[in-house]
């Protein structure tokens, strides 16, 4: 580093004592003169530092990024659960209806709500499944429900739609203890009260079945357990009022109820009920091509036929048949049943020997009679006329009657001489 130059000693002194020195008698360090770099500056002693007030806004801007990012997790959870609760509350409204549709919409919107609450969600999801699988013969579904299931039975607490899905999937399978114990741990639910009476009538306890079906028809909007209130009272106690009732009221909370469109048929063919509200839930179940599957409306199709037939209509049973779809064999069959139902008195009694394409859970009733046609019944002769009364044949045996006793009055009378001879008698005595 260079050195200042020392003051010059002849330089005249100032008027304060201090030698003068030239402007360019000092030269900045070597450092500061642009040739290296720049040295940090210390701070003038009226320099002042940084307000504390800034601190205090990073700090506060901090807090509000914070609370602003919990908000948004708070209004992030609220707005799932309240979307699960309004899907599962929609879940429940098209379950109630008690339909393939109903059910398949119900499992297709619980689909994205089941991964993010696998307990509640799922174990509804896998009910509409079971479901599915029990009325509807879907073995995918079926599958799908046992998957969904494994997670809730691992639970604490089962939830109820769990408990319900399993018992439903016993019942499938034929296992009637199971589904038992499964619908006692749901109980308390209208639902679980028709899956009683299901198990009551699969196991053919009719009345097992009567208190169950009443508890859950107790629920004017679960056509479930209205249909099935309808079924006993018709089989167990030949009480068609109620009957009918149950399934006019099932079919207006679900107007393609397969359960109630039968039960309503049967009543008419054991003419108990008029034919024209059958054959109009009938036809609706038959034109549900997108809803219904098609084993049910060949069903419906083979009812409608009978009480076709019954009213005369040939031509409109057999376009109903046709219009089912079925495979030669099905179709033959059908035919036959039809007339057999049709030409049947008294209560109804199902056909036997139903093939699957014309098979329904929903129509349970058993089978007891064969489809083997019965002769056409003979018309009686008309009643024969009596033969109204002669007077004449009366009037000729009095009149032979009264001939024989003129007959037998003349016999007896002694029989007069000829005129001749009396006079010639009187002649001879004259001559002599």
């Amino acid at each position: 580093m260079r050195k200042p130059p020392l003051p010059d000693p002849a330089a005249a002194p100032s008027e304060d004592g201090f030698v003068e020195l030239d402007d360019d008698s000092y030269a900045p360090p070597a450092d500061l003169d642009g040739d290296g770099p720049a040295r940090p500056r210390a701070p003038s002693p009226g320099a002042s530092r940084p307000p504390r007030r800034s601190r205090v806004t990073l700090i506060a801007g901090a807090g509000v990024v914070l609370l602003l990012g919990a908000a948004l997790l708070a209004y992030r959870a609220h707005h799932r659960r309240q979307a699960l609760q309004a899907g599962m509350q929609r879940a429940e409204e098209l379950i109630r209806l008690d339909t393939a549709a109903g059910y398949r919409e119900a499992a297709d919107l619980l689909e994205p709500l089941a991964a993010l609450d696998p307990l509640d969600a799922g174990s509804l999801r896998a009910y509409a499944l079971a479901a599915l699988h029990v009325d509807y013969r879907d073995e995918a579904a079926g599958a799908q429900a046992e998957a969904l299931l494994v997670e809730p039975g691992r639970a604490a607490e089962v939830p109820r739609w769990a408990s319900l899905a399993s018992g439903t999937l016993a019942l499938s399978r034929r296992s009637l203890g199971d589904a038992t114990a499964a619908a006692a741990a749901a109980q308390g639910s209208r639902f679980a009260d028709a899956l009683q009476a299901r198990i009551a009538l699969a196991a053919g306890s009719l009345a097992a079945a009567a208190d169950a079906a009443q508890a859950a028809a107790a629920d004017r909007t679960l056509p479930a357990g209205l249909a099935l209130h309808g079924d006993v009272a018709r089989r167990a106690r030949g009480d068609a009022a109620t009957a009918r009732a149950a399934y006019a009221a099932a079919l207006t909370a679900s107007p393609t109820h397969p359960r109630a469109a039968y039960g309503l048929a049967k009543l008419a063919l054991a003419g108990e009920a008029p034919a024209a509200d059958a054959v109009k839930a009938l036809e609706r179940l038959v034109a549900d091509t997108a809803g219904t599957p098609a084993p049910e409306r060949a069903r419906a199709a083979l009812h409608l036929a009978a009480l076709r037939i019954r009213a005369g209509d040939r031509p409109a049973a057999t376009a109903a048949l046709d219009g089912a779809g079925l495979a030669p064999g099905a179709r033959d069959w059908a035919g036959r049943a039809a007339e057999v139902e049709a030409r049947a008195r008294g209560p109804y009694r199902a056909v036997a020997g139903a093939p699957p394409a014309v098979s329904s859970a929903s129509d349970d009733d058993p089978a007891v009679v064969p489809a083997v046609l019965p002769p056409e019944p003979r018309p009686e002769p008309p009643p024969a006329r009596k033969p109204a009364a002669k007077p004449a044949p009366v009037r000729k045996a009095t009149a032979a009657k009264a001939t024989a006793k003129v007959g037998t009055r003349k016999a007896a009378t002694p029989a007069k001489k000829p005129a001749s001879r009396t006079a010639a008698k009187r002649t001879s005595r004259t001559a002599r």
